[in-house]
């Protein structure tokens, strides 16, 4: 196989005896450096542990707890938004389903009102604060002004 002025001629093959000795002797030397490191890699390992594990373990447990808590102020948010929608349908289904029902529990309510105003001399609504008693809405909430802000370096 040769090759014409411009183009030499390809080296030849490598012998696969050779190749496999090479290779064998990387692969000892490779062992034998990493045994030899082997301990002083286990020293440095063990010592970013020890610095940096309970750093992580301290960030992970703020994680979990901001991550319950605004799971918790999503569930107060939505329960403060759909709350009254949530019980006028269920009252709305309650006597669609059975209207009997509906109107016992309704007058069940009505005596148990009278009743109260019996033994405490004044109406169950008067015994309620005002601004519970005629709700006005809910105000403007801000849910995330008592949590710590991260800041970007």
């Amino acid at each position: 196989m040769g090759g014409s002025p411009s183009i030499p001629s390809p080296p030849p093959p490598p012998d696969p005896n050779d190749a496999a000795r090479a290779n064998e002797l990387f692969y000892k030397s490779s062992l034998e450096t990493y045994i030899q490191k082997q301990p002083g890699i286990a020293a440095l390992e063990q010592s970013l542990r020890e610095k940096y594990s309970p750093r992580q373990r301290e960030l992970e447990r703020q994680m979990s707890s901001l991550d319950l808590q605004k799971s918790a102020q999503a569930g107060l948010q939505v329960e403060r938004e759909l709350g009254p929608q949530r019980s006028l349908e269920t009252m709305r289904r309650q006597f669609e389903m059975s209207p009997n029902a509906f109107a016992t529990q309704q007058g069940l309510g009505q005596q148990a009102a009278l009743q109260f105003a019996r033994l405490y001399g004044q109406s169950p609504m008067g015994a309620v604060q005002p601004g519970v008693q005629q709700s006005q809405g809910v105000g403007q909430v801000d849910y995330l002004s008592g949590l710590p802000t991260t800041r970007s370096s």
